[in-house]
């Protein structure tokens, strides 16, 4: 993948405000050509400063998770990663959150349970800082146990949302709750170039 995704203006520009704002921002996305009849794909968008995208761009090694998390409010499902540079430095970590009770991120999930690829693609802020400029892309192999994992995960969040009284669901309560947390992933990070 050469260019990205091609993501709305709008969605540059409010990612690259919270990456001033915030630090490294990712998010989960689904994409399908208008006309195909196979399920949406998964992808992973991740933003940062041109020096922290620039930081890790070239062989690196990639450690994800995802992580589910039962609160009072409902479920949370977290994608966690690090990209760890082979030439030294920093690692790039962040995370994405996939709110199953929206159907956007009920198919990210379930696009994690199915495809044999995730593809994670780096976008830095530009000078100003108003928008976002694609730099790289990475093939990521989504191996049978981690599809696995996606399932399981993906039919305990729908069950601990079905399990949530209706009026006490509220998936920003559900996230304070559990982001305490967070973290960066733990486990072996895989080989990629």
């Amino acid at each position: 993948m050469t260019e990205g995704l091609n993501l709305p203006e709008s969605v540059r520009q409010s990612l690259a405000a919270a990456v001033v704002e915030r630090g490294v921002q990712a998010r989960t996305v689904s994409t399908q050509g208008r006309d195909s009849m196979r399920p949406p794909q998964g992808h992973v968008v991740v933003a940062a400063s041109r020096r922290e995208i620039e930081a890790i761009r070239g062989p690196a090694r990639i450690a994800r998770q995802l992580e589910f998390y039962k609160t009072f409010y409902g479920p949370v499902v977290r994608l966690a990663f690090s990209v760890y540079p082979e030439s030294g430095g920093e690692p790039l970590t962040g995370g994405t959150l996939l709110n199953i009770s929206q159907a956007s991120g009920d198919a990210a999930l379930s696009g994690l349970g199915r495809q044999k690829s995730l593809y994670v693609h780096f976008y830095s802020t530009d000078d100003e800082g108003t928008d976002l400029v694609y730099d790289f892309s990475k093939e990521l192999n989504n191996a049978p146990d981690q599809r696995s994992e996606a399932k399981k995960i993906l039919k305990m969040a729908r069950d601990a949302y079905a399990e949530t009284p209706e009026e006490r669901r509220g998936f920003r309560s559900a996230v304070g709750l559990a982001e305490k947390n967070f973290g960066p992933p733990i486990l072996e990070p895989e080989h990629e170039d």
